[in-house]
């Protein structure tokens, strides 16, 4: 298959921008829902695209303003991200080179009813030129604020002409097609589209591009940049070399720059300044001719570059008479650290220019307005990406010339504009070679061009006004190279089902593809996408089978303008000997050799394994001849076979070995009888022990596998179910196998199983015990024994607690139970001679509880009183209330209580035919009533306190103003003042109290009238009416003398105030005590 690709630099670079093509698979604008499903993770839906299916050339940029996708469910806000790939292979599960990521916009809430949802790009997608097919993704992405984005379903039509491609939900890791998915969802077809304008940069004419950019293949260019700082990128041109003379101005509508990474919020405009040929040390920011407006770059820009077109808001006009401009990217600072790189081409014609945050390879850095080739600062393969796109207007002229340039056969289309104001037009193409073709008088004619080379086009235009205009134009053409056609290529595999060789011969391939052309560049593309510029030979393909490997012939300084053409590398299967095993004999005579059927694997190689002969080798190298079917192999026990198999269609054979294996027989050892236990007497046994089959019939030998038949030769589980179960009533012979897993050689041995009897039960009774109040006793276990088993002899019994562990047998007589209140004890009675045959029971120990009922520890009762009658329940079968002098008092369920001292109570009650005593004790106390001996007490002190000494033999409590009572005799901290103490019997045998003062005085007095500490007196002085107290000033003076009555001092000196201070006072009691102290006056 050959290809031409028109993409070509000419003397002369423009561009025309098309009218809006829809790229889609959908027939009809209705949505409908689909068969796809939700999961729970990412998941993504595509469509591809071949461009040429829509008109868009290799030639033209496609640049992509708007996206649609219809959803058939959703919530509100649900994250939509269109994504673009281009693909170098037919399907878009291999290898898709990112466009475009991260193109972001929000769906509303969709119901029942599938909606289109809408996006315009706020940066355009440019699908560089060359690019043959895309893939539009769009991703219904993870949204952490809520979880139902799972719930986002695509919508389809009822008809379309191409595949939905799926991939997502952590099960499919590529792009797969709907109908290969599970389920299958044949007829998704995914409602996806995109629309945009085509940009062809191979037409010349009024509308002009100014690039030295070969070619939309974009590199990364190594260029640094810088975080919160500014940065600017450019390119000079001459505008005479892009045919813009300087009778013309220069309208330049749109820029476009290569961008390699991104990070967050940077933003980039277009500045166009005038420049003369003494830049860059005559660059100055006053000869700047316009500006685009500022465009924000999206931080989803990797290191796949992409190309920023900006379309200027206001068109720059690069005046008439200007030669010479700069075109520079400022790449400026939204918010954050505002980084970008710039991309650049692996081929152009001019200088990269780049100033702000410049820095050598030595460290020097230059001054924010300084230029500096990027040669100057160590990267000279930068090539910025930098191009912009306007209409040439000729000050002078009426009309403009406009050339379609093809990279094809030298074919150019060639028009003038206005047409409708053309009376008459003639051409001279300057192609003289081409004789009478290089005139026309066509008004939009095509020439051919006879050869390379550079032609200067004129048109006299004749108005309808008649006046006359000469218009000219000079362009390159260059003939796009030859790739001629490659023969298929075939190699058998080198392993079998592989797909792959490594023994393609590609030597003559570039030859063939070259014709004898020189001066070409060619690229070899295999099927995964890996490109080379020479062919390893041999070669080994990536793609199993059958591989396409795309040509591509260039020409070595225009690397746009190219032909392709592809070839097939072709695997030849070779023959299947998966199938060959080793094989095995067994010597019955024991001297290493057997007989083997070579014939079978002859057969089975021919009828499975796509072979046409086949052939056999010994050891020495010697063919073995037929008949095959009867071989006996020449070394002993072991010999090695080559086996050759042909595929005489395709010259490809394949081979392998195997051995001849003759092995010795291993030994069944003999087996003992097993006994089995007969529960019911029916000949039928469950518990035969095959635990030790096994280990008896293998012995000491290794690698060994055993197998069971019964009488009838039928095949017996393996291991053999252990207890197992016999067949045949009372006798059974089971045949036991041993086989060498190695060798497949087994011999066999008879294994009999007898039955016997299973020991008879007799289930015991609960036995019951008296317990105190822990719940544990003695049991009286003499007779459980003979209670279970009889008189059976040739028996053998084990006690087992309820934990497992095994108790002592017999029995103790006399036994303690283990686990309070209620134990079981298991009882396994086994067959002597067979342990296997056993029977199981159990009886439980229970502990009756002792009768209870409730009784005070003490019982009090006043000396006043003659008795105290106390009862308890009168269900119990036995009472016995006893005085401390062992007399019995009573036997009924009440007592009469007279005399103090200690009692006892016996209850008791038969239950579960065992009688159970229990006792309480319990003491009688007689109380007299308190008697005051002594109130000890002290006051004017830091610890004032009280203490009352009583006598009697009660439980008394004490009290100090009547009301609250404590057990303890000792009152501190008590405030001065005349109390009654108190001490009374807490069972209410009386009472007794007695009076006491306690003197103490404030340590300070506010006389200020509040009714609160305005008098200073003594407390408890009113007890001593012939008492005086004298208060004196800090110097003696005596202000006031007060008797118990008095209300007390209220501050006052002659009817004055006294000051705040310190005072001192002196107290002469009825009793002779005389104490003093000092208080303070507060105001």
């Amino acid at each position: 298959m050959l290809k031409s690709y028109p993409i070509v630099l000419f003397f002369l670079l423009s561009n025309v921008i098309s009218a809006q093509i829809t790229l889609t698979h959908n027939i009809g604008n209705t949505p409908i829902k689909t068969d796809i499903t939700s999961c729970q993770y990412e998941e993504a839906w595509a469509r591809a695209f071949t461009l040429a299916d829509f008109g868009i050339s290799t030639a033209d940029q496609f640049i992509i303003t708007s996206g649609q996708v219809a959803i058939s469910n959703s919530y509100d806000g649900a994250r939509l991200v269109f994504n673009f790939y281009s693909l170098n292979s037919e399907a878009p599960e291999k290898n898709p080179q990112r466009i475009s990521y991260g193109n972001l916009v929000f769906a509303p809430e969709i119901g029942d009813t599938p909606e289109i949802v809408q996006i315009d790009f706020s940066t355009p997608i440019t699908v560089p030129a060359g690019v043959e097919r895309i893939l539009v993704e769009v991703t219904q992405m993870d949204d952490i604020y809520n979880d139902d984005y799972k719930e986002v379903l695509i919508a389809g039509t009822a008809f379309d002409n191409d595949t939905s491609w799926f991939k997502g939900c952590r099960e499919y890791y590529t792009h797969t097609s709907t109908e290969n998915i599970s389920p299958a969802v044949p007829d998704a077809n995914f409602f996806i589209n995109v629309t945009g304008e085509i940009r062809n940069i191979a037409s010349s004419g009024s509308s002009v591009t100014v690039s030295h950019n070969v070619c939309d293949d974009l590199i990364e260019t190594s260029i640094h940049s810088c975080s919160s700082s500014y940065i600017y990128w450019a390119r000079d041109f001459y505008l005479e070399d892009f045919g813009i003379s300087t009778n013309e101005e220069f309208v330049i509508t749109s820029g476009q720059v290569g961008i390699n990474k991104v990070g967050w919020l940077p933003e980039i405009s277009f500045n166009v300044y005038a420049i003369d040929d003494n830049f860059p040390s005559s660059f100055s920011e006053t000869t700047l001719i316009g500006s685009s407006q500022y465009q924000e770059l999206s931080p989803n820009i990797d290191r796949n570059s992409r190309i920023i077109n900006v379309n200027f808001e206001t068109p720059v006009v690069v005046p008439a008479g200007v030669e010479r401009i700069l075109v520079e990217v400022h790449k400026g600072i939204v918010y954050g650290d505002g980084l970008a790189f710039i991309a650049g081409s692996s081929q152009d014609t001019g200088v990269s220019w780049q100033r702000g945050c410049t820095r050598t390879s030595s460290e020097h850095d230059f001054g924010l307005n300084e230029y500096v080739s990027t040669v100057d600062f160590g990267r000279p393969d930068a090539k910025f990406y930098i191009n912009v796109t306007g209409d040439v207007n000729h000050v002078t002229n009426n009309f403009s010339m406009n050339i379609s340039n093809v990279c094809s056969d030298f074919l150019k289309e060639f028009s003038v504009a206005p047409a409708t104001n053309i009376a008459s037009i003639v051409w001279n193409f300057g192609d003289a070679a081409s004789g009478a073709d290089n005139n026309s008088v066509d008004v939009s004619p095509f020439h051919d061009f006879s050869s390379d080379g550079t032609y200067t086009i004129s048109a006299t235009v004749t108005a309808n006004d008649g006046s006359t205009e000469v218009l000219t134009e000079t362009i390159k053409a260059k003939e796009p190279p030859n790739a001629y056609g490659i023969d298929n290529v075939y190699a058998c595999e080198d392993s079998f089902n592989t797909g792959i060789s490594s023994s393609f011969n590609l030597g003559q391939v570039t030859q063939q593809v070259l014709g004898g052309q020189n001066n070409m560049k060619v690229t070899f593309i295999d099927g995964s996408g890996n490109e080379y510029s020479t062919l390893p030979n041999p070669f080994t393909n990536t793609i199993r089978d059958q591989e396409t490997i795309r040509v591509r012939v260039a020409h070595i300084n225009n690397l746009c303008c190219y032909s392709e053409t592809t070839f097939d590398l072709i695997v030849n299967p070779i023959p299947d000997l998966s199938s060959v095993s080793d094989l095995f004999m067994c010597s019955n005579d024991a001297n290493g050799y057997a007989t083997f059927d070579l014939e079978q694997v002859q057969n089975d190689i021919i009828n499975n394994g796509n072979a046409t002969l086949v052939t056999f080798y010994r050891e020495n190298g010697n063919q073995i001849q037929a008949p095959l079917n009867a071989v006996e192999n020449l070394t002993m026990n072991e010999e090695e076979i080559t086996v050759r198999a042909f595929e005489n269609s395709n010259n490809c054979y394949n081979e392998t070995t195997f051995k001849l294996l003759v092995n010795s027989l291993p030994v069944a050892h003999n087996l003992n009888m097993i006994i089995g236990c007969d529960d019911n007497n029916d000949g039928i046994s469950e518990y035969f022990d095959t635990s030790t089959i096994v280990s008896q019939v293998v012995g000491d030998q290794e690698g060994m596998l055993v197998s069971y038949f019964d009488t009838n030769g039928n095949s017996l589980p393996s291991p053999l179910p252990n207890p197992y179960t016999n067949t045949l009533a009372n006798e059974e012979t089971i045949t036991v196998r041993v086989t060498n897993t190695q060798t497949y050689c087994y011999d066999e041995t008879p294994l009999i199983l007898k039955t016997s009897k299973q020991p008879e039960l007799n289930m015991p009774s609960i036995v019951y015990a008296c317990g105190s109040d822990n719940g544990f006793a003695s049991f009286d276990l003499s007779q459980i024994e003979s209670e279970i088993i009889g008189n059976q002899t040739g028996i053998n019994l084990s006690f087992f607690n309820a934990n497992g562990d095994q108790l002592p047998s017999p029995l103790p007589t006399s036994y303690e139970n283990s686990i309070a209140w209620n134990e079981t004890i298991n009882v396994r009675v086994e067959n002597s001679i067979n342990s296997l045959c056993y029977a199981e029971t159990s009886f439980d120990l229970i502990i009756n509880e002792p009768p209870t009922t409730i009784l005070e520890p003490s019982y009090s009762l006043c000396h006043l009183e003659p008795s105290l009658v106390i009862q308890v329940e009168n269900d119990f079968d036995y009472y016995s209330w006893v005085y401390e002098d062992d007399n019995i008092i009573s036997e009924t369920y009440e007592v009469e209580l007279i005399n103090a001292g200690e009692y006892t109570l016996t209850i008791g009650k038969t239950t579960n035919g065992i009688y159970c005593e229990n006792k309480y004790n319990f003491e009688f106390l007689r109380s007299a009533p308190p008697t005051i001996t002594e109130v000890r007490h002290k006051g004017i002190s830091d610890n004032n306190f009280i203490e009352i000494v009583a006598t009697g033999d009660g439980d008394f409590e004490y009290s100090i103003d009547g009301i609250n009572y404590k057990e303890s005799n000792y009152f501190t901290d008590v405030l001065g003042g005349n109390y009654i103490v108190m001490v009374r019997d807490k069972n209410g045998c009386g009472l007794d109290s007695e009076e006491v003062t306690i003197l103490d005085y404030p340590k300070f007095f506010t006389p200020n009238n509040d009714g609160k500490n305005d008098y200073w007196q003594i407390y408890g002085i009113d007890k001593f009416q012939n008492s005086y107290i004298y208060i004196y000033d800090r110097y003696g003076k005596l202000l006031a003398q007060l008797s118990p009555n008095d209300l007390g001092w209220d501050g006052l000196f002659n009817g004055k105030q006294m000051i705040s201070s310190d005072y001192w006072f002196k107290a002469y009691l009825e009793n002779g005590n005389i104490f003093s102290g000092h208080f303070t006056l507060k105001r």
